[in-house]
């Protein structure tokens, strides 16, 4: 375990990796996986959650199922939006058509409820064949799949990556990243604080080739500093406004 005087916290850390993209609310008792997941595909990689909410509830108060959604023209799709004043109407039309149309071309239905009896990985498989979840899709399903008691997942991406940045000693178990992650799960905040976490592990903080030069915690990661090496290092600090920021935190 790191030294106290250098161990991050995980209050540190979220600061550092805070995202507006990351604003996932709990997933609605009304709100199948089909919907849910369509909200994630019309937030995109950067845009509003509760704005794709909103729209993905306006399509379904409109028309009378998603097949109809599916199969209509574009500009009918993009009047039920602007209808009851979704902005992008027309973007957000045609992302939640494309979306319904990929899911039908792939299992020739649009039932997906079997994503929250499925692993992690068969999610991803689906994910990946949709080409339209933005990367915090994968992270979002995995935590609308837990049963009421279940604990919050620990990855393998998750305990390499506070290992990497000196938050827990390496190889870490999975007691010790609940632990650690406690603080920052609680109540509401517990899928932005997840979510956020479990996208740096998986897509910056990668097993074999990790994206150090691109890091918002790079000021903070004893690992990617001896990965970059001197100059490189310093370079990347000043390419993303680092320079002279280092952070440590006391427990």
């Amino acid at each position: 375990m790191p030294k106290a005087s250098q161990a991050l916290t995980s209050g540190l850390l979220l600061k550092q990796l805070r995202s507006d993209v990351y604003k996932v609310s709990p997933k609605k008792r009304d709100m199948n996986a089909l919907e849910r997941l369509m909200a994630l595909v019309v937030q995109g990689p950067d845009g509003s959650y509760a704005a794709a909410e909103k729209a993905v509830s306006a399509l379904k108060a409109h028309f009378t199922h998603w097949n109809e959604v599916r199969v209509s023209r574009a500009f009918e799709v993009a009047d039920a939006l602007s209808s009851r004043r979704i902005g992008n109407a027309p973007e957000r039309g045609l992302a939640a058509q494309e979306y319904l149309r990929r899911v039908f071309g792939l299992q020739n239905h649009l039932e997906l409820d079997w994503l929250y009896d499925a692993s992690s990985e068969r999610r991803d498989v689906l994910l990946d064949a949709i080409e339209m979840a933005p990367p915090h899709a994968g992270p979002v399903l995995d935590l609308d799949a837990m049963e009421e008691g279940d604990k919050v997942p620990v990855s393998t991406d998750l305990k390499r990556f506070l290992s990497r940045v000196g938050a827990l000693a390496p190889s870490p178990g999975g007691k010790q990243v609940r632990t650690f992650m406690g603080n920052a799960f609680k109540e509401k905040s517990l899928f932005p604080s997840y979510v956020a976490f479990q996208v740096q592990a998986a897509q910056i903080c990668e097993s074999k080739h990790p994206h150090c030069r691109h890091c918002p915690v790079l000021n903070s990661c004893p690992y990617g500093k001896r990965n970059l090496g001197n100059p490189t290092y310093g370079i990347a600090l000043e390419e993303m406004g680092m320079a002279g920021k280092t952070k440590t935190a006391r427990n």
